[in-house]
């Protein structure tokens, strides 16, 4: 200890160190690759979050055709008798699953994860989102009650799409630059868990600016027509760790046709899973201590 303390070299080579390892390392060791811009100041050391905040963890990993053949076998590994039936057949209807992981997610998710954050950073058309119109980055979200984050899957900047859905009955539409997305809502809990809602959306067509009057404050702001399927929602409460899986049915179809399947800049169809997992509750002491991220991060790197 007194040659550490006498010695300035040393001194800053593991200051560097352990600023590199809370940088690199989220409250898990796979996510996030990129955060949301938050409001909120941080120090080194802690992280001062209000405690009625969760954070979420989101992530669209694409599979390719070996990867997509051992689909059946994850989905086995999920627990999808926790949605209702009746919702499991509005999904099925609309080409999309929805199951939950409890704790952790199976190996070869993690799996899938790690081979997805590798290949976006070996390849630069990953990195600027190119390689096909899903973005494969990981995002943290910091969420109140009463807040609305929007988690994109899929994104056609300029094509047209023509979308079959059923709701009550077949229904259907061709839509301009559509937007396929989840809006993501999380509310704390007081034991620590959150309750976690998610619904399929598509925004689409010209951006449109307008006059929005909140919180006796006018500001504008810029929106598209969209297609809300709330019937369609998924509600999950969630514990630490807890991860929410979304997909499509083994064929695609409808909804789940246009969620999640993609076709990459090589012509190559894939299919392509949202994930969606609660990291930071209200629990946590500054949701990562010090400590605790430095010895995750290092037993990850081992």
């Amino acid at each position: 200890m007194t040659l550490i303390s006498s010695t300035p070299g040393i001194r800053r080579a593991l200051f560097a160190i352990s600023v590199s390892l809370l940088s690199a390392c989220g409250c898990s060791g796979w996510l996030p690759t990129s955060r949301e811009p938050a409001p909120i100041q941080k120090s080194f050391g802690r992280v001062e979050v209000p405690r009625d905040t969760v954070g979420i963890e989101s992530i669209v990993i694409r599979l390719d055709s070996h990867q997509a053949a051992m689909l059946a076998e994850v989905w086995a590994g999920l627990d999808e008798q926790i949605v209702a039936p009746e919702l499991r057949l509005a999904l099925d209807r609309n080409g999309l699953r929805a199951a939950k992981s409890a704790g952790h997610l199976p190996p070869i998710l993690e799996q899938w994860v790690r081979s997805n954050e590798q290949r976006r950073e070996e390849d630069p058309l990953e990195q600027v989102g190119l390689a096909a119109d899903v973005s494969t980055f990981a995002q943290l979200w910091r969420c109140r009650a009463d807040s609305r984050k929007e988690l994109t899957v899929r994104r056609l900047v300029s094509e047209k799409a023509t979308v079959f859905y059923f709701d009550d009955g077949n229904k259907g539409g061709i839509y301009r630059a559509p937007h396929f997305l989840y809006s993501l809502q999380a509310k704390p809990e007081t034991d620590g868990s959150a309750s976690v809602r998610l619904v399929p959306e598509i925004k689409h067509g010209e951006v449109r600016r307008v006059v929005v009057a909140k919180d006796s404050a006018i500001r504008t702001d810029e929106r598209q027509d969209s297609v809300i399927w709330e019937k369609l929602a998924i509600e999950m409460r969630l514990k630490h760790g807890d991860c929410i899986v979304l997909g499509a049915t083994p064929e695609p179809r409808s909804l789940g046709e246009h969620f999640f399947q993609t076709r990459t800049k090589d012509g190559e169809k894939q299919h392509v899973l949202l994930l969606v997992r609660l990291s930071e509750t209200r629990l946590d002491y500054g949701f990562v201590p010090q400590d605790t991220a430095i010895f995750q991060s290092d037993a990850a790197s081992r």
